[in-house]
């Protein structure tokens, strides 16, 4: 079960830093869709997918921390 958490939050976070590099980059960015596709999820807002992406991140972390790993021999 730590596979799906680690897959979540690493996309999350990489995701989450992409918005904040295009935040700095261009700003007046934020408020356009994240992609020309006019499909849910495709057209969220790009502050509202940095929004989302942290949330996951830091859900995954913490389910991540609360699920037990592998014990070695």
């Amino acid at each position: 079960m730590r596979t799906p958490s680690v897959f979540f939050g690493l996309f999350g976070l990489l995701t989450w830093v992409y918005v904040v590099v295009l935040q700095m980059a261009h700003p007046e960015w934020l408020g356009e869709p994240l992609s020309h596709v006019d499909v849910f999820p495709f057209n969220l807002r790009v502050d509202v997918t940095g929004m989302v992406a942290f949330v996951v991140s830091v859900l995954a972390f913490f389910f991540l921390q609360l699920t037990p790993g592998r014990r070695r021999r």
